[in-house]
């Protein structure tokens, strides 16, 4: 014999001597180890984990019934991360979970997914049925965010897996998985006090947008500007098109607010444009701000030399108003005081 074959025979006899070791004391009399084939019983328990650690797939009381993992449900992830971003107007994005069972049962198994708030997730089947033909096979299930219309922030809900059988000798513990939802929706704004178009750049517009008060806190706020002049932002080539955009603030299926959180301005569409009319402006009075964009979302010549010089031209558009008009009407000299929109990322 050699040196391989002896060394997997020598493991094999000594995992053979382990159980029936670990086994016999599960069967003795001391009555903490009682009741092997309760499943409400501790000894039940414990010959289980005894069953898995030494790699048994019988159980001493079912014989004829396999073990593979913990007894019962089995899930593939106890918590899961999702947003609300990333898929259409009504989903967020998707992830798939995996259930099966840990040992054959005796009688089908029915299993039931409840979500507990169905205005969070949704999920792609509600029942299963495991039988002895299927109950080890992975089932499953496809867990999708709902993309809602409401600032709520990072919310969570959970999903009972809850199964049911006559089977007396199956374990019903039902699972439980929560879910956290990033939240897509935002708040965009107009700054309350005008500046000339030389800020420094891309970077000095968004500056005056993060260090504005009404940016919340810990979170980052960009202006909602272009720049022809670097082509350092943009947010359409083609009109309304929304391609080749760069560093653009507005994302895709995604609500935005005025700051008080529950005026609606409006929800942008998958190419991460708003369409118009605007459900609400973003200002109640009617200002200009500066914005380099024309009225269909492409970048307007005219915008200060990249929001850097003072000698030349930018383009803004109409706080107060609900058409496209709003980002772009008119050209401005830059020594010109105007506003800004911010746009919290």
């Amino acid at each position: 014999m050699d040196e391989h074959n002896y060394f997997s025979f020598f493991l094999r006899v000594r995992r053979f001597i382990v159980f029936f070791s670990l086994f016999g004391l599960v069967l003795c009399k001391n009555e903490s180890f009682n009741n092997t084939c309760d499943i409400e019983s501790k000894s039940y328990f414990e010959t289980s984990i005894i069953l898995n650690v030494t790699g048994q797939k019988i159980h001493p009381c079912y014989t004829g019934f396999q073990i593979v993992n913990q007894p019962g449900i089995n899930l593939s992830h106890n918590f899961l991360s999702l947003t609300e971003a990333g898929g259409t107007s009504s989903n967020g994005s998707s992830f798939v979970v995996g259930m099966f069972l840990g040992t054959e049962p005796k009688e089908d198994v029915n299993v039931q997914v409840i979500v507990n708030n169905p205005s969070y997730v949704f999920v792609s089947q509600t029942s299963f049925v495991f039988n002895k033909s299927n109950w080890n096979q992975i089932r499953n299930i496809n867990i999708t965010a709902v993309n809602d219309v409401v600032i709520n922030g990072t919310h969570s809900t959970l999903i009972r897996f809850v199964p049911t059988s006559n089977d007396t000798s199956f374990r019903i513990d039902e699972k439980v998985l929560q879910v956290d939802i990033e939240d897509n929706d935002k708040i965009i704004f107009v700054t309350s006090v005008g500046q000339p178009g030389t800020f420094g750049g891309v970077s000095g517009v968004d500056n005056v947008c993060q260090t504005n008060a009404n940016c919340p806190s810990g979170k980052v706020c960009k202006a909602m500007v272009g720049d022809n002049f670097s082509s350092l932002r943009r947010a359409s080539v083609t009109a309304n098109v929304g391609d080749g955009q760069i560093d653009w603030v507005i994302k895709p299926n995604a609500s935005y607010y005025r700051t008080n959180r529950t005026d609606l301005v409006a929800t942008s569409n998958n190419v991460s444009l708003f369409t118009f009319n605007l459900n609400l402006a973003v200002s109640g009075t009617s200002a200009t701000a500066w914005t380099g964009l024309n009225p269909n979302w492409t970048n307007n010549g005219n915008d200060c030399s990249g929001w850097t010089a003072s000698g030349s031209s930018g383009y803004g558009g109409d706080t107060g108003s609900v058409t496209s008009s709003s980002i772009g009407f008119n050209t401005f000299t830059c020594n010109s005081s105007l506003q800004l929109y911010c746009v919290e990322q």
